[in-house]
């Protein structure tokens, strides 16, 4: 198993993102930039690039993939990022993907785990199979999971793609969405892709929040109010229009005390549960607002699971068997997505 370093060879620091011409006799290829959804030509380009290895305890000893190929493109395509930054690490369904390459150099699972921290620690993402631990004490393997399909939308959602290139991106199948066990009313010919590789649900690391179409936000969002009737609504706070004096909201060890929001996978049997740490957002000191936002009548995928969303919850991708492993919050299990053991060599 390998976790993400910040160990980069040096040479792939400085021209990770150079302009193009910097290599010889290389293929062209198209480097995007997911947060501001801008893209342009670039180059395919190999180098050194060094990992920290893991027993899915403790940290082991760094391991280097000598033959690593990424994108070399303009530097503009780091405006947006943060400061410091010099470039972006593909997670994707692509031959030159971080998963896809580990896998195939250290011969392990085309597999990996990602777990985003709510606070200031560290998250984790870990190559390959489990059993993961973090602490205390706390192990998950993969009789802890519950799974369901991933699907390839067959229209690239990339910023700029070939015809007929299918999407890279991470869909899975919801069925119906639930609140306090109730099912929401809404058009569930939104929640599959079509033709034109629109609709759908998506898991996305770049949206901070959940973005749903126009109708869908809407009966969500009034069918929730309605379940919390019992507490005073204050004036919205932007992104999002559904805010609550949060005074009179409990506290329970997976969040505020909201009602919970199901969504309903390939079966009734498999439910990703979305307690008030992911679905409520704390705005400021006495006001919780409902994290999701309005994305539009006209959204290319009618429903982006985005990173509050998945705050300390454990997911695994695994490309070999195409299907997401997931936990739903794993403070139940009292620990956090921060609690992987970052010091202790193996």
């Amino acid at each position: 198993m390998l976790r993400l370093s910040n160990t980069l060879h040096k040479s792939t620091k400085e021209h990770l993102l150079s302009p193009p011409g910097c290599n010889n006799d290389t293929c062209g290829l198209l480097p995007d930039n997911t947060v501001t959804r801008t893209a342009t030509s670039g180059e395919l380009a190999s180098d050194i690039v060094s990992v920290q290895s893991s027993n899915g305890k403790n940290p082991g000893k760094n391991v280097t993939d000598k033959n690593f190929l990424f994108v070399c493109g303009s530097t503009f395509l780091l405006q947006g990022l943060a400061r410091g930054v010099k470039g972006m690490a593909g997670l994707g369904r692509t031959r030159i993907s971080l998963p896809s390459q580990f896998s195939a150099e250290f011969s392990f699972p085309r597999k990996f785990a990602v777990c985003l921290t709510s606070s200031n620690s560290k998250g984790v993402v870990l190559f390959g199979d489990g059993p993961y631990f973090f602490l205390p004490n706390r192990e998950f393997s993969n009789d802890d999971f519950s799974y369901t399909p991933l699907f390839i939308n067959p229209v690239s959602t990339a910023s700029a793609f070939s015809s007929g290139q299918p999407s890279s991106e991470y869909f899975i199948g919801v069925k119906s969405i639930k609140i306090n066990q109730k099912v929401v009313p809404i058009n569930t010919t939104l929640l599959s892709i079509d033709n034109q590789g629109v609709g759908g649900t998506k898991i996305s690391t770049v949206n901070p929040y959940t973005v749903l179409e126009t109708s869908l936000y809407n009966a969500i969002t009034n069918f929730f109010v309605k379940e919390l009737a019992n507490v005073t609504r204050v004036a919205p706070v932007a992104p999002f229009g559904a805010c609550f004096d949060s005074r009179n909201i409990g506290s329970t060890r997976v969040g505020p005390a909201v009602p919970f929001i199901d969504l309903v996978l390939q079966n009734e049997n498999v439910v990703w549960t979305i307690f008030g740490a992911n679905s409520m957002v704390q705005v400021s000191e006495n006001v919780l607002c409902l994290g999701f936002v309005d994305g539009g009548v006209n959204s290319r995928t009618s429903i982006v699971i985005g990173g509050h969303t998945i705050e300390d919850n454990l997911l695994q991708f695994d490309l070999a068997r195409s299907r997401l492993g997931f936990t739903s919050s794993i403070l139940f299990r009292q620990t956090t997505c921060a609690n992987f053991n970052f010091t202790s060599i193996a």
